[in-house]
This record gives C-alpha cells, structure tokens and sequence, in this order.
C-alpha cells in the first residue's frame, strides 16, 4: 500500500490509543464473534425452518410421530455450530489487539490462544489492502483488512509475520485499510493530537447486562428511525425490516455476549502493558457473605 497520507485517517479498528501507544483489533477477533454468534444464528434458522415445515406438511396432518421426529432433528444445526464453535478455540479465546509504540517503533503481537510475543519494525512494515472473499447461502461479500507484514528477528530463523487489522470494509472495499493505514502514519510522525478519537470503550458489565446491551441498541436505533421527520409513516416498511435486524443480529450477538463473557483475549506480557501504557489498574473484588459487591 501506499505510503502517501492524502486519504483522510480516520480511526477504524482502532481500540484504544494514548500519547505514545496504538491499539488495534485484529481480523482474528472478528473470526471468534461470528463462529459464536452462528450459535445464535443457528437457533433462528431451526425455529423458522420448523415453523415453515409445519405449514408445508399442513397443521391437520401433524401427527405425533411426525412432531416427534421433528423435535429430534431440530438441534442438529445448533449442535454443529456448538462443535466448530469449540473446535475454533473460540471458547479459549476472543482473540487478539495489536499495539504499535512511537518511542520503540516497534509492533507488538500476539496470536490468539498462543504466548509468544512477536516484535516487528514499525519502518520495515509493508502494508497491504487483503482481499478475503465470503460465499454463503446469502450470497456473496468480502472483507479487506489491512495487513501489516514485517519480520520477527526475534525467531530462530527469522520469521515473517502477518497482522491484519482494521474493520474489515464489508460494503465499502478497502477504504476503511487505506484509512487505517493514514491514521497509523499521522500517529507515528505526530502523535494522536489533531487525529479522530476511537470509540470510548464500554464499561464492565455484568453478564446479564451484556446479554441484554444488544436488544437496547437495537431499541435505541429503532426509536432513532421512528423519530425522524416522517418515520411513523415509514413504519409499516421500517419496523418489518427492524424486526429482521433483531433476529439476524441483535440475538446472535446476545447469545455472543452470554457465552463469551469470561472468555479473555490473548494476554501481552506485563512489561509490554507497562511500556505501552495500557496496564490497567484492577479493582478489588469485595465480597459479603460470598455475594461480590461490585465497588
């Protein structure tokens, strides 16, 4: 890719970002969310392919062997997508950050559910726009991280190494790579100040508030519609389409947020969080007749 900056930077993929650290999400951590949202996903499909073979055997010939038989087969989807769930690692593994030092300007990484710490040079970087294609029953897509290619002498023999990075560009092709890669230049020339800010990143929820944080955004979003000039007026057309949102991706990421919950991403070594800022200060765990109290 290119070295030139004359595309605006703006921070897409980026997670958290101080005076002399970057960090990044990883395609990786993508990967782990939708094998567990296909979970959810899977239970969608069973319950509406059930209720279309109801009405295509017709309700008066339902019998009980038939709804038996029916019932039996149901979660054979979901547990497929339990197994390659588990068989993915996803269960031992978010996935991964990338972090990018201006003093060192070196790269840290770490693959998902692995230890080792891989140490790049920021100036022998190559950055390349990927390309992944998706072909599923929907149709097709693709993705296009930005990879960030460069070699950890550290290894023996010397290894090289592929980051990819960003967020992805499902509908806009590369854009979101070539935008990512601008920040991260303007960011080791400059530092952060005058760049876009990420997203603050949530608070620590409960279980049960994680779970439930989808279904309110997606409620927030459809008040957001509906209160828009002439957006009652649309509800006959917004509120089906809406109601298809929640189902293909509101309760996949429920059942993602449930299942995932104490599930860690890969872990860089301490003196890697020290030096890059990002040593987060833990709080006590308060505990009253074995009932934590959060503080």
């Amino acid at each position: 890719m290119s070295s030139s900056i004359a595309i605006a930077p703006q921070p897409d993929g980026v997670r958290r970002v101080n005076e002399t650290c970057v960090e990044l999400e990883t395609y990786a951590n993508y990967v782990q969310r939708g094998a567990v949202g296909f979970i959810g996903m899977s239970v969608i499909i069973t319950v509406a392919t059930y209720i279309v073979a109801v009405f295509a055997l017709g309700i008066q010939n339902m019998t009980h062997e038939r709804v038996t038989a029916m019932l039996a087969m149901s979660p054979a989807l979901t547990v497929m997508a339990f197994i390659f769930y588990l068989a993915g690692g996803a269960n031992r593994s978010k996935g991964a950050f990338i972090r990018i030092h201006r003093g060192t300007r070196k790269l840290y990484f770490v693959y998902p559910r692995k230890k080792r710490l891989h140490v790049l040079d920021w100036d022998q970087l190559e950055a390349l726009a990927g390309y992944i294609p998706i072909i599923s029953a929907s149709g097709y897509a693709s993705r296009h991280p930005l990879y960030l290619i460069g070699v950890d002498y550290n290894m023996d023999p010397p290894t090289e190494i592929c980051a990819a990075c960003g967020n992805l560009g499902l509908f806009d092709g590369d854009r979101s790579a070539k935008t990512l890669w601008s920040y991260l230049q303007v960011f080791m020339t400059h530092g952060p100040e005058g760049l876009p800010e990420p997203a603050p990143l949530p608070p620590r929820r409960t279980r049960i508030e994680e779970t439930l944080q989808p279904y309110r955004d997606w409620y927030a979003g459809l008040r957001r519609r509906l209160a828009k000039p002439f957006g009652w007026l649309k509800a006959p057309i917004t509120l089906p389409l809406w109601l298809g949102w929640l189902f293909i991706n509101a309760f996949p990421d429920s059942v993602e947020a449930f299942i995932q919950y104490n599930v860690p991403y890969a872990q860089f070594p301490k003196e890697i969080d020290r030096l890059c800022g990002f040593d987060d200060k833990r709080t006590p765990v308060i505990r009253v007749n074995g009932e934590r109290i959060e503080p």
